[in-house]
């Protein structure tokens, strides 16, 4: 070889080795990024794969919310010929195609369509690397369907469906969560950050056998909550019982613990299926027991001689003159349902007179009043874990003259919700402290707590305030206008409300709220029930006759539940 010849050799290799370095260095430095996700696309496959919602229990393991596992086969058409082709190149199964056209055969009795079509779809899509054949496949059809022989171009998606197994009667509660897992009404959305799972996307190494998943999803956390699935269900047959009998428009009900507020059942009408939420307008999924304001009546005068009694403003032995039942307050006219002329402390309360109850009010003063409606909460959120509490109606102090003064000793001119009521009641059954209304106990995190509830109590009665309030609404139910709230062989308490529905600024409909709203036994408390129907159409429209009776159906059916026995 020559001089001349050597040299071009020599610069030739020389060129395209410096060539070779300059692309080694645009590929692994310069563009980088680019090259690594050309091979990513043709090498893996980045799968993103959930975890499973947490579950919602009561505290006996009834279960409320579950996630249920449904399957979807899909198929990878670029990859089926080259792994028919993959096989029969290495001899690996002289019969692996007939197997592939067997399973052709079963899949397509399993989908539903006809082997022709089926090979038709993926003849047609052979450029495309994934195809879903069919959504929502049983776990029990998933299994007997792989235990026979699969092609790796086949494979199972799952993928968790949200169930509720007690559906319409604890719907208003518990919620439920939208097709993409999070939470969208009640506990659901309320606790939506400890009860979804968490997706990870998995980078997925295509061969010619399997496909090999790197990261493992992370599930939720599951919620244990106060309810008790038994009274909860007896509650919503019997409201809805109630709602039929009256042909009211809506309806609340609130059992709760007034020791610790632990909410032990809650229900609203209009009902509603959490199952099949799509079906249902959101007045039917607004939970009204939270969400509702309206104006109480009667049985807010708990308020008015709470307020009179623990300020020692009144001892409790002043007699009171109601008027023959009609009273003119400047331009105002307040009516009592009876004409009653002289009534004790006492039975200005028992017997619902509004005239001594606003006659007690205006000779505390608006500052006293407003001092214990604001240690009750009133105008405020109690602060209970669910979505769409309102926070309830108070007028300005500075805006309360007389007649204001005197509508709110009654229960006119303020609004509140089921839940400030059900709270307000259980001040007087614990013995003058002030609970927060709550539905979870705690939540896990596999083996260990994510999180406890832990009762908060503050006192804001003298307890023979509170022991002076028992006996009154005890006589509301002996020998007052509650007297189809009583439970027999038990002692109870409580108070009715009938209250009018304000139109336009004026009293002259006659749509009312049916209320009752109690405890018992009065000794030693067990259970505070609140009762509240909307403009009931048949059958009275009165507390004592509406709401009281079902109040009473859901005392004595909860108190033999627990196993008090009788004393009366």
């Amino acid at each position: 070889m020559n001089a001349t010849r050597y040299k071009f050799v020599l610069f030739v290799i020389s060129s395209l080795f410096i060539i070779a370095l300059i692309k080694s260095f645009d590929i692994a430095v310069v563009h980088h990024k680019y090259y690594i996700s050309q091979y990513t696309k043709n090498v893996f496959r980045v799968s993103k794969q959930k975890g499973k919602r947490g579950a919602i229990y009561d505290l006996s393991g009834d279960i409320y919310a579950i996630d249920y596992p449904t399957y979807s086969i899909f198929v990878d058409p670029n990859y089926f010929f080259k792994d028919i082709e993959f096989h029969m190149k290495h001899d690996r199964m002289k019969d692996y195609k007939q197997k592939v056209g067997d399973f052709i055969k079963r899949l397509s009795n399993f989908i539903n369509i006809a082997p022709s079509t089926l090979q038709n779809i993926i003849d047609k899509n052979r450029q495309k690397h994934f195809i879903v054949l069919k959504r929502g496949i049983s776990l029990k059809e998933f299994k007997l369907f792989t235990k026979g022989f699969m092609p790796s171009s086949f494979g199972f998606i799952k993928k968790y469906k949200r169930y509720y197994p007690d559906g319409e009667y604890s719907a208003h509660d518990i919620g439920f969560c939208f097709s993409n897992g999070n939470g969208a009404e009640g506990l659901e959305k309320y606790y939506n950050a400890y009860l979804k799972a968490f997706s990870e996307k998995n980078i997925v190494p295509i061969d010619a056998y399997k496909y090999k998943n790197i990261q493992i999803p992370i599930d939720g956390d599951n919620l244990y909550i106060s309810l008790n699935r038994d009274i909860q269900d007896f509650v919503h047959i019997n409201l809805k019982k109630t709602v039929e009998e009256h042909k009211a428009q809506s309806a609340a009900v609130i059992v709760m613990n007034p020791q610790n507020g632990a909410v032990i059942a809650m229900d609203s009408y209009p009902f509603y299926n959490n199952n099949r939420y799509y079906e249902f307008k959101y007045k039917n999924i607004r939970n009204r027991a939270v969400a509702d304001v309206f104006e109480p009546g009667s049985v807010f005068k708990l308020v008015t001689m709470s307020a009179a009694l623990d300020s020692s403003i009144f001892k409790g032995n002043e007699i009171l003159y109601c008027e023959n039942g009609r009273w003119r307050l400047k331009n105002k006219i307040i009516h009592d349902a009876h004409r009653f002329k002289w009534l004790s402390f006492d039975n200005v309360f028992v017997y619902s007179s509004n005239i001594g109850s606003a006659k007690i009010a205006l000779k505390m003063g608006k500052k006293v009043f407003y001092r214990y409606l604001i240690k009750y909460g009133f105008g405020k959120k109690t602060g209970i874990d669910t979505i769409s509490e309102s926070k309830g109606l108070v007028k300005d102090i500075f805006r309360v003259g007389d007649i204001d003064l005197a509508n709110m000793a009654f229960g006119q001119g303020i609004g509140v919700t089921e839940i400030q009521l059900a709270r307000a009641y259980s001040v007087i059954a614990n013995g003058g402290y002030l609970v927060s209304p709550h539905f979870m106990k705690f939540i896990k995190k596999g083996d260990r707590y994510a999180a406890k509830y832990e009762v908060k109590k503050q006192r804001i009665l003298k307890s023979s305030t509170v022991k002076r309030i028992k006996k009154i609404l005890y006589s509301v139910v002996e020998r007052g206008t509650g007297k189809k709230a009583a439970v027999k062989g038990y002692y109870v308490a409580g108070k009715t409300g009938t209250a009018q529905v304000p139109k336009k600024g004026s009293y002259k409909s006659k749509e009312y709220v049916a209320s009752f709203v109690g405890f018992a036994p009065v000794n030693a408390p067990r259970i505070v029930v609140a009762v509240s129907v909307f403009n009931p159409q048949k059958g009275g429209f009165y507390g004592g006759t509406v709401a009281a009776p079902l109040f009473s159906k859901i005392v004595n059916f909860a108190l033999h539940y627990y196993g008090i026995k009788p004393t009366k």
